[in-house]
């Protein structure tokens, strides 16, 4: 995949960098720190969060190794809302709209609505990039949106956190992956569940709850994640 850009949700950060997996994954991806792109907000919207930590004992995400994932990104580019010559304003407008509109839980937000603007349009100029997400809730709301065009250039270039998280014990090995993961699980449900809640979970556990939760939400995606494992 090399030359692609990876354009990366904030959520996806964060579990990565608690994870202590983001190096990991670029590598297993076959790239590295110049093709990531994240969210301007990102940076100022959590230096604030670590700014009330420091002045109170009480945090809005006390799972999440929020100082380790500000280090890692602090000299990723970055894409806005704004940057109207890398996103396509019409698309970014319409993802939101929908979303006010919505009556489900399933809701595209501000932050993702930049992203799939942004990889819509450079994958409009015939080149080939990915989002990676730990939203599911946006997935689903971009599968029903009925906005054919955008799902065009989005299809197969979905990457979910457990999809990653498989990628990366195929690549370097359940054991190192479990003594990462396990420690922090708590930063997600679903990992939580899968690695164990009182206990490790041994390796086919683990593997099989991935996959089954990989091909769940590829059931209520159609053809957004990209095809791994196949």
């Amino acid at each position: 995949m090399s030359g692609a850009f990876y354009c990366l949700d904030n959520d996806i950060i964060l579990k990565l960098a608690t994870c202590d997996i983001f190096d990991d994954t670029l590598t297993t991806l076959g790239t590295n720190a110049s093709q990531v792109k994240i969210l301007d907000t990102f940076k100022y919207k959590f230096e604030k969060q670590i700014q009330r930590k420091r002045g109170s004992r009480a945090t809005s995400n006390p799972q999440y190794n929020v100082q380790k994932a500000l280090e890692i990104t602090q000299s990723f580019a970055t894409i806005s809302e704004s940057d109207t010559n890398n996103l396509d304003t019409n698309i970014y407008t319409q993802l939101l709209n929908y979303s006010q509109n919505n009556n489900d839980n399933n809701t595209i937000d501000k932050g993702e609505a930049v992203l799939i603007s942004h990889v819509y349009y450079l994958n409009q100029q015939g080149n080939t990039n990915y989002l990676l997400t730990g939203d599911k809730r946006c997935l689903k709301a971009l599968a029903n949106s009925g906005f054919t065009d955008v799902i065009e250039y989005i299809n197969g270039k979905v990457w979910y956190l457990e999809q990653l998280i498989l990628k990366n014990i195929e690549e370097i090995g359940f054991d190192l992956m479990q003594a990462k993961i396990y420690p922090v699980r708590a930063c997600d449900s679903n990992i939580r569940f899968i690695f164990g809640y009182s206990s490790e979970a041994p390796e086919e556990i683990v593997i099989e709850g991935l996959r089954q939760e990989i091909l769940n939400l590829k059931q209520q995606t159609g053809n957004l994640l990209y095809p791994y494992p196949d």
